[in-house]
Order: C-alpha cells, then structure tokens, then sequence
C-alpha cells in the first residue's frame, strides 16, 4: 500500500520531468524575472532622476541590490534553459542534477560556451551577480563571517551597471536562440505552451 506522499511523488514524476527537461519553461522563468527588474529600473530609477530629493542618493543602495538580484536570476535561469537543451539528462529522474543545482552565475556562463574570448569586466559582474543571488540581494548578511568580503565588491553601480548588464542579457539572449529549438520565433515556439 503506497502512502500519500509516494502517490503524490508518482503522479508529480511526469509534471516535473516535463517542466525540467523543457528548455521553454526555464526561459520563461528567466523572462519573468528579467521583466520584474526591467519594471524597477524603468519605474524607480528614471522618477528619482526626475524628482531628486533627500532620497536619491539612497535609491542606489536600497533597490540597485535588488535590481541585481533579480536580473542575477534573470541570467542563471536562462543560462540552465541554455544548458537544458543542449543537455536534458541534466534533470534526473528524481531531482536537478548537482551539476545545474548552483548559482555559479559565471560557471553556468563557462557551461554554456560564452566565455569565449576572455573578459575580466564580464567575469566580475557576474561574481557580483552572483554575490547579489545568494546573499546581497536578499539579506544584510553573508551567512558565515568570511563571506563579507565579497561584500565590499558588491555594491551597486548605478546606469554603468544597467548598461553592463543589459549588454550581458543582449549576448546571452542572442546565444539562447540559437541553442533552444523555437525561442527565436516566440515563447509559444520554444515549447512552453504545448
């Protein structure tokens, strides 16, 4: 006789294979959270420019972590849709493998085949993007005392980091549809809505 928490696992095995092995719904995760910072940046930071007040020179710190946490998302979700479709075996029966389970940002990067050539300011950002996914994006603390010192490069850099970035999204972004069947003619052609 199975339990309910082992029916409950048998009838989720095929939703989750479906959702893993697709290529399109990793894309659309990564869109969503692209258009969450998209909608931030485009609403925050153009009004704190209209209307200076003793509050712009905050605006940076308080929601430049923020902006970066999700397009570090952005990225990471889009770069495991990339490595999805040219790799599905990378979801397991049972549970992502370790190997895509990391918010390695700049690993995943490597993964994919676009840290061909070599850049130094490309690397650094997405250390930093990767420093804002896992802590500095989310809280004022690293979890062990040795990981503040990443903190002191982590801040946020205002419009050279909306410029740095969004040239990040734009090769990423022209990388993906080539690797993933149907994203350069919509969502719908890339297999999330079957």
């Amino acid at each position: 006789m199975s339990t309910d928490s082992e029916s409950m696992g048998e009838s989720c095995n095929p939703l989750f294979s479906y959702l893993g092995e697709n290529p399109g719904t990793w894309w659309l995760s990564s869109s969503r959270l692209k258009e969450a910072a998209d909608t931030l940046r485009d609403t925050c930071w153009p009004e704190k420019r209209r209307h200076p007040d003793q509050d712009t020179a905050t605006a940076d710190f308080r929601l430049g972590p923020v902006y970066m946490l999700l397009m570090g998302m952005a990225i990471e979700a889009a770069l495991k849709a990339i490595l999805v479709a040219e790799r599905p075996e990378l979801i397991e029966p049972q549970a992502i493998s370790k190997t895509l389970a990391t918010h390695h940002i700049r690993n995943l990067w490597a993964r994919t085949g676009l840290a061909s050539p070599p850049s130094r300011p490309r690397d650094s950002l997405l250390d930093r993007m990767e420093s804002f996914v896992v802590t500095f994006g989310r809280y004022p603390v690293s979890r062990l005392q040795s990981g503040m010192d990443t903190m002191t490069g982590s801040c946020f850099h205002g419009e050279a980091d909306f410029d740095a970035v969004t040239r990040l999204w734009v090769s990423l972004e022209e990388h993906a549809k080539k690797a993933i069947p149907g994203l350069s003619e919509g969502i719908r052609d890339a297999g999330v809505l079957r």
